[in-house]
Order: structure tokens, then C-alpha cells, then sequence
């Protein structure tokens, strides 16, 4: 069987192969002197086919299977985008090692000033009542201690505390939300419970600003409720929520550093923007046309990539008919090829999405070795799970993939959903990052809850969405940053207009950010 690091030289050169083209040549014993050949051959095309393989190996007189011996689908590769052929014949101009055993360590590698405070680590916790309840429990300390802090809030008691008889006092709640549901009149009611018990909560559709404020209470959250109690009812009065607090400063790097930020690559999707990506690329080593972009690229200390470096193969039902490269690995194995063109100093941050390598569920561990042992090699690449918490140049970073953005939309309709700018304010003000169970992003119920945003971040980075935006609430800077994959049959089904090339470069000395278009510079 063929290996990534046999085909290395191959797809080094600018060549890729079409999946019936990977098959045949799975099955060639000389492996090594076929690439040699196709090699020195120079085809005119970057995407080989059975057909071209036949040629080889018919010059090699070595008997092979043939095209008859395959079953040969329609050549649905070769009609792969003209614009996208173009990356893979640019690679070859790059001279890689050809002993790929060795790790690729980089010379004149410049220090960088960079502290992973918290990545996710791989346990093993059984998905057991249990389990989850510890899993919550952990989720309710961790926020209610940000409320106990707080001297806004007074006299704060616990629901065994309640009196069953009328009271004028006003009174605070810690809760989490079990659910929330709208009566035929307007009003909100509210099931509300602490490691102590459980209350019903009420606000009347007659406090119209109280009632637009609970549009946005998400179930499973953590707030807190002020009002008055009376028959095993609380009458809500306001609500609060953990958020960030008002007046928080962020920290600044103590010298000018730029950092850029990129997501969901997708590497090996017939969609993936190529000849964008190596822009990039073109961009950070000063190699473009513009002396003014290269100037600014070269400032460049920190790449902070937020998952879906892949598009990974079984993710959804049919995706194989969007694929180039149908093979976890031989994905990776390319994304190596682009990441280790990028100059050394730069320090390389990955941390994986729903379509990479790694457990789906939150929080995501890192990408796994065995599936990208290349990007492993590279000796400035840094491979974390998601969420990971970072100090670069003493700004401290928040990344995740941001797989819950679209879960909280869905269950907050005032929200606009052009943009995931405002479900990022949302996870801020809950201080979590999944803060609804059981919907479409599956959590693992760890006895610690890791999703819960203990620290305030200077910077907020999530992708997923493939919508660039960015914003600043309280003093955090928030960055989606886009997509380097153009609009898929899904995203056009679901009137998804993905910002393709559009990202961010923040120059972390005094978090000023610029919105880099790479389909405008050259």
C-alpha cells in the first residue's frame, strides 16, 4: 500500500492524483521509480488521472492494473477548478528533503514570547447520569463564584432558602436554566435550579423591557435573578449575567507585533481557494507584487489558525463528491506542504474543527498524530484542542473553532445571523462557550468543566461559520476569521455567502486590527 510519505515527492512537485488514480497506483510494487517517471515526464496538468498513470506504467513494460481492472466513475477531478490547478504547480518551485523520517526543524528560528496557559487534554469520561451531573455542577460553581464576586448583586440565597409565605424583600438567585417557555399572554416562565433545588421564575408580559431582555436567555445557562418571592414563584424583576465586566482594560504586547488569523482552510475540498491560501503564504514571506503588503507581513510573529485546516472525508452525507483528495491523511500530508513554505520564526497555532482529525465533541482535542504525522514534524507548528487559551507578547488569546455559534442562533431569533458576531458577544456575557446542551454541538461531560471562560481574553477568535467579522465588546476583540474555501452546494442551499480570503492581521501592541482581503492583493 502506497504511504503519504511515498508520495511526498509527488505532491511536492505540484502534482495531486484523482481517487481512481490513487487506487491504481496503491497497487504498483515500484512505486518509487513510477513517480521518478512521472516526474521527469513534466505533464501540463496537476491532476493525474488512470490515464495518465496507464502511460507510465506502460513505459515501465511492468504488468499493472489498467484502467479495465478499476471501476472508472466520470473524471469529475479533472473538471476541478481552473483557479485551484494553479496551486499545486506553484508548489513546485519549493525543494523539500527527501529523507521525510527526519523532522523538519527550522534554522535561524527566532524566539517567540508565546505561554499556552490551557489546551484540552484527552479523558475518557463515561457519558453516564453521573457524569453529567458532575459535569453541571462544575458549570454552576465556576459561574456562580463570578456572581458571588460581584457587589451589584445583594443578598443572595439559595432556593432551600425560600419561604413558602409573601415576602416585599427583594431577593437574588443563582439558577441555572432548565427551561424557558412563552405562555399563550406573553409571559415568560422559567424553570430555575441550584445544587439546592428547584423554583419556578415569572416575568409578565407587562415589563416590556424585561421580557426583550429575556429573548436572549439561553437554556443551561447560569444567571441570576432578582425579584420577589411569593407561593413557590419568583416574580423576576431583572436578570443578570455573568459577562464581562464593565471597565475591563485588555493587556497590549510591550513591542510592535503583528498577528494574523485564518480558519477553515479546508484543504482537499474541491472548493478549497488555493491559489488564496498561497497568497497567504506569498504575503507572510514578503513575496508579493505590493512592497506595502510585504512590509506588513513580514511583521508578522504569530498565525493563529482556528480549525478546519482539513475538510476531512465522512463529515456529512455525500461529501465525497466534493473531495479532491478523498484520504484523511493525503489531506494533511498537503497542508504540511503548505505550512512548512511558510517562514520559520513564524509561530504556527492550529487547533482543529468539526472537520479535522480530532474528537468532534467539546471540548476538541488536538488534531490527532496518527492522521497528520507531518504537520507533527514541523518544528514551528503548534498543535492544540479547542478552546485553547494562549499568551502571545502578553496579549492573552481565546481560540475555538466555535461550533456552538449556530446553536445559539437558532435559539435566539433577535440576533441577526449574517454575521457570528453577536453569538460571540453571547458566550462572553454566559461566559461559556457551549452554553446549550443537546443540540447540535455534543459536549463530554468531564467532572471540570473546561468550556467555562474563566479568564477574560484580550482576543476572541472562533471560524466556523466562514463569515468574516469582527467586533469589540467591553474590551475584547473579537475576530471570525473567514474561510479559505469558496461557497459549497450545502452553503448555497442554505443561502450561505461565505467572506472567501477575507481575514484579519492585529498588531497586538495596541490590538489595532486590519481587515486583509487576499482576492485584492497580489
Amino acid at each position: 500500500m502506497v504511504t503519504p510519505k511515498q508520495l511526498r515527492k509527488l505532491f511536492a512537485a505540484g502534482y495531486q492524483l484523482t481517487p481512481e488514480a490513487y487506487s491504481l497506483i496503491e497497487n504498483v510494487t515500484n512505486i518509487e521509480s513510477v513517480i521518478e517517471k512521472i516526474l521527469s515526464k513534466k505533464f501540463d496538468k496537476a491532476i493525474l488521472s488512470v490515464e495518465d498513470l496507464n502511460k507510465i506504467l506502460n513505459q515501465e513494460k511492468a504488468k499493472q492494473p489498467t484502467i479495465s481492472d478499476l471501476a472508472i466513475e466520470d473524471e469529475k477531478d479533472e473538471e476541478f477548478k481552473a483557479e485551484n490547478l494553479s496551486v499545486y504547480t506553484a508548489l513546485k518551485s519549493t525543494e523539500y528533503e527527501n529523507d521525510t523520517s527526519k523532522s523538519h526543524l527550522r534554522k535561524e528560528k527566532i524566539s517567540a514570547d508565546l505561554e499556552i496557559i490551557s489546551s484540552p487534554k484527552n479523558t475518557k469520561s463515561p457519558a453516564s447520569a453521573k457524569s453529567f451531573l458532575k459535569y453541571f455542577e462544575s458549570r454552576f460553581d465556576e459561574i456562580s463564584q463570578m456572581f458571588i464576586r460581584r457587589r451589584d448583586i445583594q443578598n443572595i440565597i439559595k432556593t432551600s432558602s425560600f419561604k413558602p409565605s409573601s415576602s416585599k424583600d427583594s431577593i437574588s438567585v443563582i439558577a441555572l436554566i432548565i427551561n424557558k417557555q412563552k405562555t399563550r399572554k406573553g409571559h415568560i416562565i422559567l424553570d430555575l435550579e441550584d445544587k439546592e433545588g428547584r423554583i419556578k421564575g415569572l416575568i409578565t408580559q407587562s415589563n416590556v423591557d424585561l421580557i426583550h431582555k429575556a429573548e436572549f436567555i439561553l437554556e443551561d445557562s447560569v444567571l441570576c435573578f432578582t425579584g420577589t418571592y411569593y407561593n413557590g414563584m419568583l416574580s423576576i424583576k431583572d436578570i443578570q449575567w455573568p459577562d464581562i465586566p464593565y471597565g475591563h482594560r485588555p493587556n497590549h504586547a510591550y513591542e510592535e507585533v503583528l498577528a494574523l488569523f485564518l480558519s477553515d482552510i479546508h484543504v482537499g475540498s474541491r472548493n478549497f481557494a488555493g491559489n488564496l491560501f498561497l497568497r497567504v503564504i506569498n504575503f507572510l514571506n514578503g513575496k508579493l507584487e505590493s512592497e506595502k503588503y510585504n512590509q506588513v507581513g513580514q511583521k508578522v510573529k504569530y498565525l493563529f489558525v482556528a480549525g478546519d485546516v482539513v475538510d476531512g472525508v465522512g463529515v456529512y452525507p455525500g461529501q465525497i463528491e466534493d473531495l479532491v483528495l478523498d484520504d484523511l491523511h493525503l489531506q494533511y500530508l498537503l497542508s504540511a506542504e503548505y505550512f512548512e513554505q511558510i517562514r520559520s520564526d513564524i509561530e504556527i497555532i492550529v487547533i482543529p474543527g468539526n472537520h479535522d482529525g480530532a474528537r468532534a465533541a467539546e471540548p476538541q482535542t488536538p488534531i490527532q498524530k496518527e492522521f497528520a504525522p507531518e504537520l507533527y514534524t514541523l518544528d514551528n507548528v503548534r498543535l492544540l484542542g479547542s478552546p485553547s487559551y494562549l499568551k502571545a507578547h502578553n496579549v492573552e488569546i481565546l481560540m475555538s473553532h466555535g461550533n456552538s455559534i449556530m446553536d445559539i442562533n437558532s435559539a435566539i431569533p433577535a440576533i441577526p445571523h449574517e454575521t457570528s458576531m453577536p453569538a460571540m458577544v453571547e458566550m462572553l456575557k454566559n461566559r461559556h462557550l457551549v452554553p446549550i446542551y443537546g443540540k447540535r454541538t455534543p459536549i463530554v461531560p468531564d467532572s471540570v468543566d473546561q468550556l467555562v471562560i474563566k479568564k477574560i481574553p484580550d482576543i476572541f477568535q472562533t471560524g466556523h461559520t466562514h463569515l468574516a467579522g469582527d467586533e469589540t465588546y467591553k474590551g475584547v476583540t473579537l475576530i471570525n476569521s473567514g474561510t479559505f474555501q469558496f461557497q459549497t452546494s450545502y452553503q448555497k442551499s442554505m443561502n450561505i455567502n461565505p467572506t472567501t480570503g477575507q481575514t484579519y492581521v492585529i498588531n497586538l501592541k495596541n490590538l489595532q486590527r486590519t481587515v486583509v482581503d487576499f482576492n485584492q492583493i497580489f
